[in-house]
């Protein structure tokens, strides 16, 4: 074997340890990084088990002896619950399945609660029950995420520990929007959610109305405005909870031919949008899984009622923290835009204003 050959070789050689190497610094340092991001969800997820402790030891008999790690385990208990969805194989009907799983959980939820902090109000039961979720939420994206790193350890795969890096960047930003509601729920104090809620408020004592409850954590108050019936209906606060405002709508329909109806709602802002900027358009303004949507829809395509929406824009962060002075403004120029919308509208009209969202924190 001449000495080209034998260099040859040898540079193969080197080439392929060197690409063993290299690989093998990049899966190191993959799973490093994420490795950190598993701690650092793991210790949020523990923070908002810690505030959930300690917010329902407030509400807690100490003559009951009930010792903080029983506490616990009742609590990382209610964390771990999941709810299951219908089945969609055949999704005739599935909108009505839906709310019955979600309208069972809330109850229950509520249910459970009420037996943990068996001296706290209707309202702290409330609050108390959103902490639950957002500290199931931070729960399930931190096992989530420990399960799939945990995955790709445990078969040294270069790809899957990279696609799980390159996410971590934005599961982070959902983790610390979520991590922003344990403080302003803790406290009861209005969320960036709450804009809507709110808009239904002002507008509601700027013309001298009062709520009344008609249907279950739901307030409706009726004014008038240049002439013309106005229904303001919201989620009834300061409690925290989104109310159930198709059912407020199906109320009035029953009782008043309804011309227009105008939704507010929270809106994700776009990257380089202004916090608190508010757009108008046409539709339903109302996130979540769309049960509430669909039956407004079905309602105003019915009775064929017109459907305009108003948005408040906002991060993710945002929605689910302290309601910030940008958002409050936002709230603020929304009263104007709806009160332009109602001066449009034919004399006698009756409207409908949805406040949609969460209502901590907004009386």
């Amino acid at each position: 074997m001449d000495g080209d050959t034998l260099s040859f070789i040898m540079w193969l050689v080197a080439l392929a340890i060197f690409s063993y190497i290299t690989q093998e610094m990049q899966i190191l340092k993959a799973i490093s990084e994420v490795e950190g991001y598993v701690a650092l969800f793991r210790g949020i997820r523990d923070k908002a088990v810690k505030v959930l402790v300690d917010q329902f030891s407030k509400y807690t008999a100490s003559s009951e002896g009930a010792s903080r790690d029983v506490l616990e385990q009742r609590i990382l208990s209610l964390i771990e619950t999941r709810i299951i969805l219908p089945v969609d194989l055949d999704p005739y009907g599935i909108v009505r399945k839906i709310k019955h799983v979600l309208r069972t959980s809330e109850v229950e939820l509520e249910k459970e609660v009420s037996r943990i902090a068996k001296g706290a109000s209707r309202t702290e039961v409330q609050r108390l029950s959103s902490l639950v979720e957002v500290a199931r939420e931070l729960n399930l994206v931190y096992k989530l995420v420990n399960h799939y790193y945990l995955i790709a350890r445990k078969f040294k795969s270069l790809w899957l520990v990279l696609q799980l890096n390159a996410q971590m960047p934005f599961v982070l930003e959902e983790v610390k929007a979520i991590e922003g509601a344990l403080e302003s729920f803790s406290k009861g104090i209005p969320v960036g959610d709450s804009a809507g809620p709110l808009v239904a408020a002002l507008l509601a004592r700027k013309y001298k109305g009062s709520f009344v409850e008609p249907v279950k954590d739901t307030e409706i108050s009726q004014v008038t405005v240049d002439g013309k019936k106005v229904f303001i209906v919201k989620a009834k606060g300061p409690g925290s909870t989104t109310g159930h405002l198709e059912e407020a709508l199906s109320w009035i329909f029953s009782r008043e031919k309804v011309s227009l109806i105008v939704s507010v709602d929270a809106a994700l802002k776009l990257e380089g949008e202004e916090s608190g900027s508010v757009a108008s358009g046409y539709g339903v303004a109302m996130g979540g899984i769309g049960v509430e949507r669909f039956e407004i829809e079905e309602l105003s395509t019915k009775h064929g009622v017109p459907l305009f929406a108003v948005l408040i824009k906002m991060s993710e962060a945002e929605a689910l923290s302290v309601m910030t002075e940008k958002v409050y403004q936002g709230v603020q120029q929304a009263v104007r835009i709806v009160e332009d919308i109602i001066s449009r509208a034919p004399e006698g009209s009756s409207i409908v204003v949805l406040g949609v969202g969460n209502s901590l924190g907004v009386p």
